[in-house]
């Protein structure tokens, strides 16, 4: 410490209410951390930061990720080397947030038995201490924990060197981390805090305008709480798809999409405990809760696509998956799915606004609907020529242009077509080169018929 006299004590302390609580006291400490970063730019780090320590957690504790690798596995057996890769990876990233987003301690305040012990030992010993400050806390929020991670980090690269990574390994290596997690009061915080005004503002100001407009008060809350849970789906769904575009590994990418499990479930459970009475009151007409019930009913199903139809395959043992194009297909689910609920909430309050008003560069289903038609007919025309030129069209062709169908549009389609689509592909896949393949195409060709058909009677005017 610093060799300074001290007159009086109180210059060094901030004038604060005694009616202060120890909670208030260290949410002033945190709320001052949270505006240094603001003035520094650095909101979008924290984040990030918050984003990555949160899909750890998702990783360490998703029972649905474990039923996916292991299915019936008993524990034993279980092998959870992929487990300590994906840590292995996070942590790098970790370790490089929180050098940017440190910062000292207040030495008087919040280190003030360390001022004090070495006034002791200078007043009282003639003994010198070189190293003493070894021992002290340290005097920025992070030092320990980067310390700390950057040595789990190296045991669990070299533990990862090992044929298989028994459940003792892995379950001790988590402890660990959780244990030195829970020391850390800022991160703590960081991680509990349900809204931080900084970090979870909107600035599509159609947005801010529809909240500001509603004159019950708590109708306006949960509007309001509804579009901060919405606008972080489309964010997290922004950071995958940044991650998956820079990652040459792409496994780090898999806790995240665990956490926009987490977040898309987040907000059903607040739909259905506390949005969808308050929407009920404010909208009474038939119509109107028919067209509330819609709009959440399609969420529903597009959270059935990402985390019952395409993750899963993720793990299949299938090495012809192309598994970054998997999880792309993902984001763009995801993306197009909360984009498309926001604008139909806002348009229950302002009927005229659409997605290009609220989004850059926004394209609705309506929109891409032209395109994917366009494909179907290429398709449906495949068919018909298979049929009445013999010989002329192989199945080989066929499949090309499922496969390309899947790969740029299926994810556009609605669920109930999406998922028939998927399973006409598979049937045709296992019947190739047996009579009932050309049974099967027949009925996948009147199919493709009928979406056409849809997709015509579903154009405006």
């Amino acid at each position: 410490m610093e060799n300074k006299d001290i007159k009086n004590i109180n210059e060094f302390f901030s004038e604060e209410s005694p009616e202060l609580s120890p909670e208030q006291k260290w949410d002033l400490i945190f709320d001052g951390w949270i505006n240094k970063l603001d003035e520094k730019k650095l909101i979008s780090n924290l984040f990030e930061l918050k984003l990555w320590f949160e899909s750890i957690e998702e990783l360490f504790s998703s029972t649905y990720m474990e039923d996916i690798i292991f299915k019936s596995q008993p524990l034993n057996n279980r092998d959870y080397e992929f487990y300590l890769n994906v840590f292995f990876q996070i942590c790098g990233k970790i370790i490089n947030h929180l050098k940017d987003l440190d910062f000292e301690k207040d030495k008087y305040l919040l280190n003030f038995e360390e001022f004090i012990v070495d006034k002791i030992l200078e007043n009282y010993t003639s003994k010198v201490f070189p190293y003493l400050k070894d021992i002290y806390s340290p005097e920025s929020w992070f030092y320990s924990l980067r310390i700390f991670l950057q040595n789990l980090r190296h045991i669990t690269f070299e533990l990862s060197k090992i044929e298989t990574t028994a459940p003792k390994t892995y379950f001790a290596i988590r402890k660990l981390y959780r244990k030195e997690l829970m020391g850390n009061s800022l991160i703590i915080s960081l991680m509990k805090g349900n809204f931080i005004p900084k970090m979870d503002k909107i600035y599509q100001q159609d947005i801010c305008d529809i909240i500001n407009h509603i004159e019950d008060k708590n109708l306006k809350k949960h509007i309001g709480i509804f579009f901060i849970f919405a606008f972080r789906i489309m964010k997290l769904s922004n950071f995958i798809e940044l991650n998956l575009n820079k990652a040459r590994l792409i496994n780090i990418t898999i806790p995240l999409i665990l956490l926009l499990k987490k977040k898309i479930e987040s907000l059903f459970h607040f739909h259905d405990t506390a949005l969808k009475s308050i929407l009920e009151t404010a909208f009474t007409g038939k119509d109107d809760q028919e067209k509330i019930k819609k709009i959440f009913d399609a969420l529903q199903l597009e959270y059935k696509k990402i985390f019952e139809g395409e993750f899963p395959y993720f793990f299949d043992d299938n090495d012809k998956i192309n598994r970054r194009k998997l999880l792309k297909n993902i984001t763009i689910i995801s993306d197009f799915a909360i984009k498309e609920l926001i604008e139909n909430v806002a348009r229950l309050f302002k009927p005229e606004i659409s997605g290009s008003n609220i989004f850059e560069n926004y394209i609705s289903r309506a929109q891409k609907a032209s395109e994917v038609k366009e494909k179907l007919v290429k398709l449906h025309t495949k068919i018909n020529d298979y049929f009445s030129q013999k010989g002329k069209i192989s199945p080989a062709d066929i499949f090309f242009d499922m496969n390309q169908f899947i790969e740029t549009d299926l994810n556009y389609l609605p669920f109930k077509d999406w998922n028939e689509f998927l399973n006409y592909y598979n049937n045709l896949v296992t019947t190739d080169f047996s009579p009932e393949f050309k049974i099967t195409l027949k009925s996948f060709h009147s199919f493709i018929t009928k979406i056409l058909k849809d997709i015509v009677d579903s154009k405006p005017g």
